[in-house]
């Protein structure tokens, strides 16, 4: 399908509805419904294909910023020890010596879709990145990304969820995963041992950013204030020389 118009939508707070012409994948008009076609666009009256929208409203696409698709659907398999977000990390860790590629795919392909299917265009994936998980959760979104690329934009995080400096060798990997195609370097300091090895690993990772000229996308669920000393946030860190990562740096939650 090349060019295609919605029409009779309803957009945003307008009084009248509206048609809404689509060429090569990009919206290239919005006219009131029935009005004649600008110079050049596909003809609302005339189009290879008409949806007709009767009046419901016609919205942006969703943005899904935050999601662990490697360890989605795995609620059936073996639940939590506990009711905290420790006990969850606890057996998610024990779970994930299990992965394969098949079983990740598979997870994985069920939470694009279904994002597809509810009207996501754009998703952030966390997969995890550790001596445990490897890079495979990265390996796969980056096969998925390419599979539904027409469909959706998938954006994909290296995601340290055991900590690096309690995680020997998270560094290196998370090197790989940018290697493999990851584009964001992702940061869960709460998990290291100490307020200081919190502090350093917020720096591994703006450093890993500015280095490779990415986004940071910070995991910040323990603390919401910048003067508690369990916040992963350096109260004094000035940044890395010439700004590299200022405006690239996203705190989340999970």
């Amino acid at each position: 399908m090349t060019g295609f118009v919605l029409r009779d939508a309803r957009v945003e707070d307008a009084a009248t509805t509206s048609d809404i012409v689509v060429e090569a994948g990009r919206i290239t008009a919005v006219l009131p419904a029935g009005t004649p076609h600008p110079p050049g666009a596909t003809d609302p009256q005339g189009a290879h294909e008409t949806i007709d929208c009767a009046g419901r409203v016609v919205l942006p696409g969703f943005v899904e910023a935050h999601i662990h698709p490697d360890k989605a659907h795995l609620d059936g398999l073996r639940p939590p020890r506990g009711a905290t977000l420790a006990d969850a990390i606890a057996v998610t860790l024990d779970l994930k010596r299990e992965f394969t590629h098949d079983d990740v795919r598979d997870r994985s392909r069920r939470v694009v879709e279904s994002a597809i299917l509810n009207g996501t265009t754009t998703l952030r994936a966390h997969p995890d990145v550790d001596p445990v998980a490897g890079t495979l959760g990265v390996e796969v979104l980056v096969e998925l990304r390419e599979q539904y690329r027409d469909f959706i934009d998938i954006q994909i995080v290296a995601f340290p969820q055991e900590g690096i400096l309690r995680a020997p060798g998270t560094d290196k990997l998370l090197r790989l995963a940018l290697a493999a195609g990851a584009d964001v370097v992702g940061g869960c300091a709460y998990q290291e041992d100490s307020v200081e090895d919190c502090r350093r690993h917020v720096d591994l990772v703006l450093d890993l950013a500015a280095e490779h000229g990415i986004p940071a996308d910070l995991h910040a669920d323990f603390a919401d204030d910048a003067g508690d000393p369990a916040s992963p946030w350096p109260s004094t860190w000035p940044g890395p020389p010439g700004g590299g990562v200022s405006g690239v740096v996203s705190p989340s939650a999970t």
